[in-house]
Parts: C-alpha cells; sequence; structure tokens
C-alpha cells in the first residue's frame, strides 16, 4: 500500500491549498428586491387528515383558530420534521403587520417553494395558486394589506403523495406529482416574503454572459402597474461581488406601456473577469426603475461570465478545454431531510468535493435550495441543472403529466438562469415513455427560448434515442454520447474493455484490440462521450453514524429511521452469521468500503483511458435513502476513507492506468502487463520507475525509464512476465518522477498466479451437462466420468450444469435426480438455470430456480450501485484461494450475479445486502428509504429426503479452463463431493 499512501500524501497537501482558496470567499448572497419583509419563522399549522380544509373553511381566521388541533411549525422546513411521513393537505397560518407607508405602494408576496399545490388567502380573501414544489411563485397583495391592524395569511397546502397508493386528493393520487428521491418535502419548505414597490415592479432581470467580447445582454421585464403609459429611468450597476469594485453603470430612458414590459440593453465589462472552479469571479447587477421621478423597485442579482459548450468533440469552458470529473449529488440531509438545517454542511460537502478532484456536481433530478447555488457560484463548481422530473417512469403517467413536464422545465430555468455555476441544462433522465418522447424535441426548443446562453441536454443515458446536445445559442443539435452504467465490483479486463470501446466503430474496436460491445444506450461512433453515472456503493460506519443520530437527529424523520434500521439488522446480521470473520461490524464496513474506492477508481481510469470521452459522473457524493450506499461521503457529509481516497486519487490531473493481462494466469502462462498515462495538464520530462513484487516485498523485477509524460494519453510501458517459476500474487508498483524528483503520479495494481496441477484426491462421479462447458473441461483434464442415468450407483456424486436453453428436457431429467437425491444421493449443482431477476413495469421481480429438486428462491446480487459482500467462509471447497473475506481481486470472475434465500441451512458463500426496492412495488421505491437487510447463499448444503443437494451460485462453469479460480473451484468441488 505504499504507494497509495505516497499518493494520498500528494493530495492532502493539493487540498489543503484548495481549502484555503475555498474558505476565504465571502458569505452567501441572495437575489433581492429593496423592499422586502421577512415572513420566515414561527407558523401555526393544521394537519388536515380527513381533507375537511375545504369544507370548514379553514382559510378563514376564525375557522382556523377555533380548530382543536392548531401547532407550530418552523418556516421554512419540511412538515415531515414534526409529522411523520405525513401525505395529504395542510393549512399554514402566519399573522403579520406591515408599515402603514406601504398603504398606496404594490405588495406582491413571494414564496421560493411550496410542495406541492398552494392556495394562498390573505384576510379572508383568495389570492391565488400554484403548482409545483421546487420553484418559486409570488402574488400581488396589497389590494388586500390592512396597515391599521393584524393581517393574516393563510395558505392550503396539497402536499405530494407518495406511499398512500390508495389516496386521490383534488385528482391527485400517489407518485402524480414531480418529485425527486429522499424524503416528502411536504409543505412550506423555502423562505417566504413580501415585496414592495411603488407602480413599477421588477419581474425579472436576465444576464447573458459574452466573456470573448467582454460584455452582456440583460434583459428586463418590468410590470406597470399604473394605468398609464410613463416615462421610466432604467439604472444600471455592476459591481464586483468579492471586492464591492464599481466596474460599470447604465442609465436607459424608457416607455413603459400600462402592463408587462421588457427592456433588452447590453453592458459593457472591462477588464472582464472569467468565472470558473479554479477563479470563481462574481459581479453583482443592481436594475433600479425609477418611475415619475421616484425609486419604485431595485433588484440586485449575481452573475459570472464563462462558457460552457463543446468545441473539437471536447468540453470546453472558457474557450479552453476542460475535463468533466463531476460527482451526483442526492442532496438529503441529516436532520433538515430536503435543505440542511446549518448552511456549513452544505459548504461542506462542496469543499469535500472539490478536494476530491471535482470540478462540477450534478445535483439530483432537482432544482437545489438557493442558499445552496449561492455557495456554488461563490465556492467554484460547476453544476448541471435539471427540472424536478424523475427517471424510471416517474412520476406516474397521467393526463397531467405532460403540462406538469412543460411547467417544470420553464420554471426551473427562468428561476435559476442567471447562476454562474450552472453550466448546462438536462431536460430528462433514461426516458422511455412515448410521451415523453415526442415531447422532448418541443421542450428542447422552449429551454433554448428561455435561455440561450447555456448546453442543453435533452437526456442524460440516452434511452429515447441517444442523447442530443444543443450549444449555447444554437437550435441545431448536436449528436451526443450520453452513458449511465453500473457494472458492479467487477472492473474485470472485459468490463475495462466496454469502457474503452465506447464511440468506436467495431472495426476500430478490432484494430485497437478492443474487446465485447461498449457501454451505453443508442451510440454512436466518432461522437462526444460524457459517462454521466458509473460508481459502486459501501454500507457507511452505522455504529459511528448512528451515535450521531441519537445525538442530533430528529427520530422521526426517515434519515434517522433507515440508518438506525440497517444498523441494528446489519449487526444482528454480522454478530449472528459472520462473528467467526469479521470481529466486529467495522471490519465489515471497512472491507466494502475498500472494495468499493477500488471499483470506482478502476472505473474512472478506465474512463479517462478513452480518448472519446470527455468527462464522467460518479455515483454519489452523498448517501440518499435506497442509493445511501453509493455515497462517498455519509449523511453527516463525513468521508468513507476507503471511498474518499481512492476516488480522489484517481480523480487527480496525472494518473497512472495499470493493466495485466490476464488478472489470474496459470502457472506458465506469460502476463503481459501495460502503464498508460492519463495527463489532463501539461506535458512533464521525467522517469518511470516500476517494479514487479511478491507480497513479501520481494522483487522479481524492476525497469527506470526517462519519459515524456505527454498531455491527454500515452503508452508508457508494455511487459511480460514469465511465470514458469512463480506462484501466488504479485504487484505492480508505478509511478512517474519528473526532473526536480517529485513523484507527479502514482499507482498499483496486482496480478495472481495459481498452479491448478495441485488437486485433492477425485473419486467416481457423473455428470449432466447441458452447456457442454463442463464435459468439455472434464475430458481437456482427463478425468473419468460417466453420464448420469436410472443405472448410476446412490454411491456417486452427480455434477449438474443446464440452461435454460433446453427447458423441457431438464423436466424429464429432474424427476430422476429428484429421486435420485430422495433416496440418498448427492447432487452438486455447479450450474442452474432460473427466472429472473427481470424487470416489469418498472419494478424488479424475484427469481426461482427452475427444475430442481427443491425450487429455490433467488434474488439479484450483482450490487451496482449498492454494495453487496459475498463472504468466503474457511472450507475445502476454497483449498488454496482467499477466504474469510468477500469476494474480490481473484474471484472477479466467479463471484455470483444471483444468490439463493430462505434456505435454512447456514452458507458457505454468505451474502449480506438490503433490499434497495421496499415490498417491490413501484409506489415505494424511491421513497420509503432502503428496505430490510437480508442474508443469502452462493454456496449451500441442503438436506434432501435422504441424500443432500450442493447448490452454487458461483459463475464457475461459463469460466471453466480460461480462469484458474474457476478451475480450482470445479476441482475442489469434485475432490469434497466424492471423499
Amino acid at each position: 500500500m505504499s504507494w497509495f499512501n505516497t499518493m494520498i500524501k500528494t493530495i492532502i497537501k493539493c487540498s489543503l491549498l484548495l481549502a484555503v482558496t475555498i474558505t476565504s470567499q465571502s458569505a452567501f448572497a441572495q437575489k433581492t428586491h429593496q423592499n422586502t419583509q421577512s415572513l420566515d419563522g414561527t407558523w401555526q399549522i393544521i394537519f388536515d387528515k380527513d381533507n375537511q380544509s375545504r369544507n370548514q373553511k379553514l382559510y378563514k381566521n376564525k375557522n382556523f383558530l377555533n380548530h382543536q388541533d392548531v401547532r407550530e411549525i418552523s418556516v421554512p422546513s419540511v412538515w415531515e420534521r414534526i409529522e411523520k411521513d405525513y401525505e395529504g393537505v395542510a393549512v399554514y397560518r402566519r399573522s403579520f403587520n406591515v408599515a402603514k407607508e406601504w398603504q398606496d405602494k404594490i405588495t406582491h408576496i413571494s414564496f421560493d417553494a411550496v410542495n406541492y399545490r398552494a392556495e394562498v388567502y390573505l384576510n379572508d380573501h383568495v389570492v391565488g395558486v400554484h403548482e409545483g414544489g421546487f420553484t418559486p411563485f409570488s402574488f400581488r397583495i396589497d389590494s388586500m394589506l390592512k396597515f391599521d391592524q393584524e393581517n393574516v395569511l393563510t395558505v392550503r397546502v396539497l402536499g405530494p403523495i407518495l406511499l398512500d397508493t390508495d389516496k386521490v386528493i383534488d385528482g391527485m393520487g400517489a407518485m402524480e406529482t414531480p418529485q425527486w428521491r429522499g424524503g416528502i418535502t411536504g409543505g412550506i419548505w423555502q423562505s417566504v416574503r413580501l415585496v414592495v414597490t411603488d407602480k413599477a415592479y421588477i419581474e425579472d432581470v436576465f444576464v447573458e454572459p459574452d466573456l470573448a467580447n467582454q460584455k452582456a445582454k440583460v434583459t428586463i421585464a418590468t410590470t406597470n402597474y399604473d394605468v398609464y403609459e410613463s416615462s421610466d429611468v432604467i439604472d444600471i450597476e455592476v459591481r464586483e461581488f468579492a471586492s464591492n469594485k464599481l466596474v460599470v453603470t447604465k442609465q436607459l430612458n424608457t416607455k413603459s406601456a400600462p402592463g408587462k414590459n421588457e427592456i433588452v440593453t447590453e453592458i459593457n465589462i472591462p477588464n472582464a473577469k472569467a468565472w470558473s472552479p479554479d477563479s470563481p469571479n462574481l459581479y453583482d447587477i443592481k436594475v433600479s426603475v425609477n418611475h415619475k421621478e421616484t425609486l419604485s423597485d431595485s433588484v440586485s442579482e449575481r452573475f459570472g461570465l464563462r462558457e460552457f459548450t463543446v468545441k473539437d468533440k471536447r468540453f470546453n469552458l472558457n474557450g479552453e478545454e476542460v475535463y468533466v470529473k463531476a460527482v451526483f449529488l442526492e442532496g438529503v440531509y441529516p436532520i433538515g431531510v430536503a435543505t440542511p438545517v446549518d448552511i456549513e454542511l452544505a459548504r461542506k460537502e462542496i469543499k469535500l468535493a472539490k478536494e476530491a478532484g471535482f470540478n462540477m456536481i450534478r445535483p439530483w433530478r432537482r432544482p437545489p435550495p438557493p442558499h445552496w447555488l449561492d455557495l456554488a457560484d461563490e465556492m467554484g463548481v460547476m453544476i448541471i441543472g435539471s427540472p424536478v422530473l424523475e427517471c424510471m417512469d416517474l412520476p406516474v403517467n397521467t393526463p397531467d403529466l405532460p403540462r406538469r413536464v412543460v411547467s417544470e422545465i420553464e420554471q426551473t430555468i427562468k428561476r435559476d438562469r442567471n447562476r454562474a455555476s450552472i453550466v448546462m441544462w438536462e431536460l430528462y433522465n433514461e426516458v422511455r415513455r412515448p410521451i415523453l418522447k415526442q415531447m422532448m424535441q418541443e421542450t428542447s426548443m422552449m429551454a433554448r427560448d428561455i435561455d440561450p446562453s447555456r448546453l442543453i441536454l435533452d437526456e442524460s443515458g440516452g434511452w429515447a434515442f441517444g442523447a442530443k446536445v444543443f450549444l449555447p445559442n444554437e437550435k441545431n443539435f448536436v449528436s451526443f454520447n450520453d452513458v449511465h452504467t453500473y457494472p458492479g465490483p467487477n472492473m474485470t479486463n472485459q468490463w475495462y474493455d466496454k469502457f474503452l470501446g465506447v464511440a468506436y466503430t467495431g472495426e476500430e474496436r478490432k484494430e485497437l484490440g478492443i474487446t465485447g460491445k461498449p457501454i451505453g444506450h443508442n451510440l454512436k461512433p466518432g461522437l462526444t462521450s460524457f459517462v454521466s453515472e458509473l460508481g459502486y456503493g459501501s454500507y457507511v460506519d452505522f455504529d459511528k453514524v448512528n451515535q450521531r443520530f441519537e445525538a442530533e437527529g430528529n427520530p422521526i424523520v426517515p434519515t434517522t429511521r433507515y440508518h438506525k434500521q440497517l444498523g441494528s439488522q446489519l449487526t444482528k446480521v454480522l454478530q449472528s452469521d459472520l462473528a467467526d470473520i469479521y470481529k466486529t461490524p467495522q471490519d465489515f464496513y471497512q472491507e466494502q468500503q475498500e472494495i468499493h474506492g477500488k471499483a470506482n477508481a478502476r472505473m474512472i481510469e478506465a474512463t479517462r483511458a478513452n480518448p472519446n470521452i470527455t468527462g464522467y459522473c460518479v455515483h454519489a457524493l452523498t448517501g440518499g435513502d435506497w442509493i445511501m450506499g453509493a455515497g462517498l461521503l455519509d449523511l453527516w457529509r463525513d468521508p468513507k476513507p476507503q471511498v474518499y481516497d481512492r476516488t480522489q486519487a484517481a480523480n487527480q490531473p496525472r494518473i497512472l492506468s495499470i493493466r495485466t493481462f490476464p488478472y489470474s494466469a496459470y502457472v506458465g502462462e506469460p502476463v503481459k502487463f501495460t502503464v498508460q498515462g492519463i495527463n489532463d495538464l501539461n506535458a512533464v520530462e521525467g522517469t518511470l520507475e516500476v517494479t514487479v513484487s511478491d507480497e513479501s516485498g520481494e522483487q522479481i523485477w524492476q525497469s527506470s525509464t526517462a519519459i515524456n509524460f505527454a498531455s491527454r494519453i500515452s503508452n508508457l510501458l508494455e511487459h511480460t512476465v514469465d511465470t514458469k517459476s512463480l506462484s501466488g500474487k504479485y504487484i505492480v508498483d508505478a509511478k512517474v518522477v519528473n526532473n526536480d524528483g517529485d513523484i507527479v503520479a502514482i499507482n498499483a495494481f496486482d496480478f495472481n498466479v495459481f498452479d491448478t496441477s495441485k488437486r485433492g484426491d477425485i473419486g467416481n462421479f457423473a455428470i449432466v451437462d447441458q452447456t457442454g462447458s463442463l464435459t468439455s473441461f472434464l475430458q481437456k483434464e482427463n478425468l473419468k466420468f460417466s453420464k448420469f442415468s436410472a443405472q448410476t450407483s446412490i454411491d456417486t456424486p452427480v455434477f449438474v450444469a443446464t440452461t435454460l436453453k433446453k427447458n423441457n428436457e431438464q423436466k424429464a431429467i429432474n424427476q430422476q435426480l429428484t429421486e435420485f437425491a430422495k433416496n440418498g444421493g448427492k447432487v452438486v449443482y455447479v450450474q442452474f438455470p432460473y427466472i429472473g431477476p427481470k424487470w416489469k413495469d418498472g419494478v424488479l421481480s424475484k427469481g426461482f430456480s427452475m427444475n430442481m429438486p427443491k425450487q429455490i428462491k433467488m434474488k439479484a446480487s450483482t450490487g451496482l450501485w449498492a454494495g453487496m459482500s459475498h463472504v468466503v467462509a474457511d472450507h475445502p471447497v476454497f483449498s488454496d484461494l482467499p477466504v474469510n473475506q468477500a469476494m474480490q481481486g481473484v474471484y472477479e470472475n466467479v463471484r455470483p450475479k444471483i444468490s439463493m434465500v430462505d434456505l435454512a441451512e447456514k452458507p458457505i458463500v454468505t451474502l449480506v445486502a438490503n433490499d434497495n426496492f421496499p415490498d417491490m412495488t413501484l409506489m415505494n421505491r424511491h421513497y420509503k428509504g432502503t428496505g430490510d437487510v437480508w442474508v443469502g447463499s452462493d454456496l449451500s448444503e441442503v438436506n434432501f429426503g435422504k441424500g443432500q443437494l450442493i447448490l452454487s451460485t458461483m459463475q464457475i462453469v461459463p469460466n471453466l479452463g480460461s480462469d484458474p479460480v474457476a478451475d480450482k473451484l470445479m476441482f475442489n468441488l469434485l475432490s469434497y463431493a466424492t471423499q
């Protein structure tokens, strides 16, 4: 691990310098009108569980106060913080006074976000209604205000219905509203304020930066509430955000007709400073409108000068190529659920993302709260903006879906189109439904009209037609490869090649020696490519995390509950089933995190090694609800050390990627290894130092070569190791040292050599083989066997490898095998077919084995974005292989993709996982949090009648003759079963 420790020390030096840069920025600021009055604070609330608020007219002050169940609630906050998992209607009330000076003014009430449908009343009068839970809205209310007594504001809120699938309120049912993973977030969950102006009101200020020409286009939308046309004066003032230095002023004389008006102008910005993650330069623009020679309204907004686009098939920021290193943000918080209750928690997560080497964050399918985006602007991290439109067929299909989709896209972009940090809009994700497919083009054009200045991606994942991007100020699209992939922990050479194959033709892949089909949907060769989802998962240290929840958390919110649930269930499983392998739960968590970190790093290396790919997005920065295991950080924003450090190392601007061919070799089989340099910076002259050592540290080969560590991708070394006298594990260490003696890149990778001639005694056995692979292997190894029949001796073990393709044939054989086992025979299933797991209507169904003496229930166990541990006990089947650990490393090819559940017998290989899809239902899968911990088996001895079944879900048979680990397992099974 010396290479890894050296890398971490180098990274820490850089991170300390970065931390100084980040924290030196000033506090966050929000867009604001000049004259406002906050209505945040303590409100009253009635949870209208029976939906009687309309009939009872609870919007009227007297009726509200006479209600028997009035409670207090803090605004802003989600109501699930005081009422567990509440769904349905609640009525809010707040009283306030206003200054008498406002009596002849125009007053608006402005809500930053209310989830989901808000009906607003003031002093018993109707004000208006808004639908949409994540975007701002406002209403004019001056005619309803009282200036000599208390004003009463009431808001009837219909929150999202997510878990109660039978509930329908005001025509809205379960999962019909645009939502996000990670909490219900019902109610008035963002700020509320009054805005007072004279007759001229500034609706919006939109700044379109033109960095190349050091200017900006400013569009000012106003409303003239006067009944006559007026001559107004608009003053524009631009200042540097950090120093408050005045940059430029401009004055416009305009004629404002009654109603809505729009003024478009350009402002020159001398000595313009570009915004970027390294230099997050911001400007304040203040727009004031003077109506009849009196200041009527003034709005301050913030913007940055930058351009993010695609040029020459690469992402470009401000005219320079940038390799995008992005990370998901699920946006779930331990106490506030939807938002951090302490802004420092948000600052911490952005800081840690930057220190890990990420220059972009992809908030997951919802607009982040304004104060979070303020930090992103100031601290310097690019953001992918997206409306709150879920993937995987959510929200569910209703006639309201198209209208809601259009509304969410329009309101989201209008809210955040001045943000310097938001560099592109991502409209959809993994689209499958016809109605959304046909809307993609029209909504892309709508987005382009609302915001000409940004890159627009129509669909992340490219499931519908293949992704398209629209460059700034362009309505013609550019085809684009946007890739989602979750290989699990096993980044084999085959998976590495799948990353390398993106955007190449079949002929090009063959010429380059890249095997197999590439990852991704609807890929096209030669296109700009972005791997926008990759990653694995692992458990947090639940003991540590839950101690903090106990001390600081809210016991009724989902975050506290599912952490407590998983922590207690895992501890119980580890103590009852795996106490002989893991002394403490922390040992188990640390092993999972190590596997997670290695998988993340390997995926990043493979992505960066493909010159067609211009960026990636790791899933995820923090945990969420049912995807909680994917995080580099836990929910309190503390790193999982192995995951964070290894991902950070792979994100460095200069890295080395080492590959060995094969990873596990037979004695005498040559092992070729390659060292590839990946360099996002300028070329470096130096020395490549490479050693090959055994596990004790003894070197068997070394090399020192002067190199030019060129920009982008370069092949630095290829060497073949003679393994005739080798056995065991060997480590390839590589580092580049520049001419000043500094290590600029370092990495290590291992390979294994196995002597498969060493095997235990193998007695007589019979086989049932529908694959052909088992028979071929046994014959090649000169092992004697017979074919199973009715005449097979009850003392002869039978090894079975079957396939679904010969299902009818299996039925007849199965009857014979059933009788054989019942009468005392031993049947070893080294490969058996199963139904499932399959997707149907968006839900993962549970699978069952087919045509066996005992029907076995199956569950998927690859892992994808969630860590799943296949733990190997010390048993003769694993002789000469690693034991008392989770399957990793040498087990990469044989690690199971499915596991057996509900077996009474203790497993030899134990699968530990939790359900990601609680109750296996569409309605609950996003919002109920994680499911229960479950234990499965990948190898078990099961009593059946007078006989025995040995059941394995390991992928042994497909890898016989090509992977020595599969061979060893087969030999060990033969020896164990026949002795």
